[in-house]
């Protein structure tokens, strides 16, 4: 009999990656919903109407109906290809019933149908936050943003990392002042400079003259090499109102996240960086891993002028981001195996010995749980010691407890700390002041 064969690039985790991706997901819901943003949810399947209204290729989007199906109304159906464009539909929606400026997360899958890569599957997860006003946005949501994702990754602790915030003002205003007529399609070909060797080809076949591509190249190299607030010194001499007023903005921005205790080593002014959907339209964020830089951003964020204006006549300016757990797993593992500490959520094992003090190992189970320690009974009542041990150290259970007929004569339980193998005997009554889980 041939095993099933699972779907290219829909990966699946083993129990102990798991809860590595879990412990993932907690700390950054935690560091979200401190910053106080409220969770939601919405349906992974949306119109593709709604899917394409913000630019996206066709192409990626996965669509799904039902085996048998014959009607046409059965196709209407199509996997969300990201968490904000739901969002955007969410919130045109329910419009009359939300609170102004609102702020908040969501967790979940997307499906996309691009080309698989390292790093990147057809099926992942993503952790957004956003912050959405109504008519208007305060500039200080963006440092609300930045510093809750700083704070979030921080506590990751997996890695030193950097996040580049840029303002897509200073870049239109720069290739403004450089004479340049297509500026979308230049930074279209500008964002794409971590994908190729150079971009030089990309701005040639916009009939850019030389001295544009000069000061485009001087303006990426610029960009990598300087740090702080002196990049902005490149653009001095040049007046261009676009420009000045995405420079007061950054410089909001960075002097700001200082105040929020984020470190200035933990962030880089970026001229150069970009995103390409057309609704992100002011600040934009990238977050590299230090020394792994020329590997995908393993989080990224926007601002965005209007939120909704396909779905409706409210303007609906906001703030967003987004986490990719998948991605940054993936590009963590490529870069060192990330080691789970434990292969099941047990805390503690508790041996079955022998059938007449079942009862009494299942009230030490019971006893546990309702001090909510994640607790199993061994099943097999016939399996060795040695055995039922192998068990509990095949899956890191940190706690062994062992209650037989000696310790049932002495009412005292066995506790053994499978790290170091010790072991000590205390009093059944006193068995939940013993341990430190």
């Amino acid at each position: 009999m041939d095993k099933p064969k699972p779907i290219s690039w829909f990966y699946e985790n083993l129990p102990g990656e798991q809860l590595v991706e879990d412990a993932f997901k907690n700390i950054i819901k935690s560091n979200y919903s401190l910053s106080g943003f409220t969770i939601i949810d919405t349906p992974a399947i949306e119109r593709v109407e709604t899917l394409l209204s913000k630019g996206s290729d066709d192409n990626e989007i996965y669509w799904v109906k039902r085996l048998k199906a014959d009607n046409v109304v059965d196709f209407d159906m199509w996997l969300r290809f990201d968490l904000t464009v739901p969002l955007a539909r969410y919130v045109s929606q329910h419009e009359w019933n939300l609170s102004f400026p609102l702020k908040t997360q969501h967790i979940g899958k997307s499906w996309r149908g691009e080309r698989p890569q390292k790093g990147r599957y057809r099926e992942f997860y993503q952790a957004d936050i956003d912050i959405i006003g109504n008519g208007n946005i305060s500039l200080f949501a963006d440092v609300e943003i930045l510093s809750t994702i700083y704070n979030a990754l921080n506590e990751l602790n997996f890695w030193d990392f950097v996040i580049h915030i840029n303002n897509k003002k200073i870049l239109t205003g720069f290739l403004e002042s450089l004479g340049i007529e297509k500026i979308s399609e230049t930074i279209s070909a500008i964002d794409k400079k971590d994908k190729v060797k150079t971009i030089v080809p990309m701005l040639e076949k916009l009939s850019l003259e030389n001295i544009q591509v000069e000061g485009i190249l001087e303006l990426l190299k610029i960009s990598e090499n300087q740090k702080g607030l002196e990049v902005l010194s490149f653009f001095d001499s040049i007046q261009n109102e676009t420009l000045e007023e995405g420079i007061s903005e950054l410089t909001y921005i960075y002097s700001h996240l200082l105040s929020m205790w984020v470190p200035d080593h933990s962030i880089q002014i970026n001229p150069a960086i970009s995103r390409g959907l057309n609704y992100y339209t002011g600040l934009v964020f990238e977050t590299f891993i230090v020394g792994h830089e020329g590997v995908w951003s393993i989080s990224s964020g926007w601002r965005y002028e209007n939120l909704c204006s396909n779905f409706s006549s409210s303007s609906f300016p906001g703030v967003g981001w987004s986490i990719g757990i998948s991605r940054l797993l993936s590009i963590l593992n490529s870069i060192w195996s990330v080691q789970a500490d434990k292969k099941t959520i047990t805390d503690i094992l508790v041996l079955n010995t022998w059938n007449n003090l079942l009862t009494k190992n299942l009230d030490i189970v019971k006893s546990l749980r309702g001090y909510w320690i994640p607790t199993e009974l061994y099943l097999d009542e016939k399996a060795k010691i040695s055995k039922q041990l192998k068990y509990a150290n095949n899956k890191k259970i940190p706690y062994v407890i062992i209650y037989g007929e000696q310790e049932d004569e002495k009412w005292i339980v066995q506790i053994k700390v499978l790290a170091s193998w010790e072991q000590k005997e205390v009093k059944i009554w006193e068995l939940t002041k013993n341990l430190f889980i």
